[in-house]
């Protein structure tokens, strides 16, 4: 090889590793800001509480996104269970797949929503002793979060039927729940992202490695 393209090369060489460092370096500054949010949020009076997750890597900051909620649970009275009657229902709601609501880059809420029933009967023919004796019991619950502007609010109701020998009686025993939801942030957990430098380095290292192997060839 000639000794003028020499100077060229090397320098194409060291432009090529700069771009190469410059283009890993603002990628890591982009994921450095990706991090997992941890939150607990509570609903007034008691109606509602929880946990949940939601990874932020992919978020822009433009405008209205949501995002998929990982994991996370909601405590509520709102389930089928209900004290007095042989019911059972959840113990507690699952959050995973709940949309967490941003708006330009800051966290507004949940929406999200779910329910439940349960239900229980006994049935005694009239040609038997005690008989006839029929009665069922049926609880239904559902409930819902979403934003009113900046405000986060949970509804829901709940309801138990009883027939009893053909007539039924309806329970609405519990007032519908209507409450704001709060927000505490507990926990921002970063991503593992390769270091700037670290990456740069590595690319300048291989760079060399390449002008090194070209230039014995070369020399051979």
């Amino acid at each position: 090889m000639s000794q003028k393209l020499l100077p060229r090369l090397g320098s194409a060489i060291a432009s090529t590793v700069l771009s190469l460092f410059s283009g890993v370096s603002l990628v890591g500054v982009d994921k450095a800001q990706a991090a997992v949010l941890s939150y607990n949020f509570q609903a007034d009076g008691g109606e509602a509480s929880g946990v949940f997750k939601v990874d932020n890597s992919s978020l822009r900051g433009i405008d209205f996104e949501g995002i998929a909620v990982s994991e996370g649970r909601l405590n509520t009275y709102l389930t089928a269970s209900s004290e007095g009657y042989p019911l059972k229902g959840k113990d507690y709601y699952d959050l995973a797949g709940a949309i967490a609501l941003f708006y330009q880059g800051d966290f507004l809420g949940l929406q999200a929503s779910g329910g439940d029933n349960a239900s229980t009967e006994f049935n005694i023919p009239a040609d038997e002793f005690g008989g006839p004796y029929y009665y069922k019991y049926q609880a239904s619950a559902s409930w819902s979060m979403d934003n009113n502007g900046p405000v986060s609010l949970f509804f829901g109701y709940k309801e138990v039927i009883l027939t009893f020998n053909g007539d039924s009686i309806v329970d609405r025993s519990t007032p519908p729940a209507y409450a704001a939801v709060s927000y505490t942030l507990v926990d921002t957990q970063a991503e593992p992202v390769p270091e700037p430098l670290t990456a740069g380095a590595a690319a300048l290292a291989l760079a060399g490695l390449s002008w090194l192997k070209h230039k014995k060839k070369m020399a051979a």
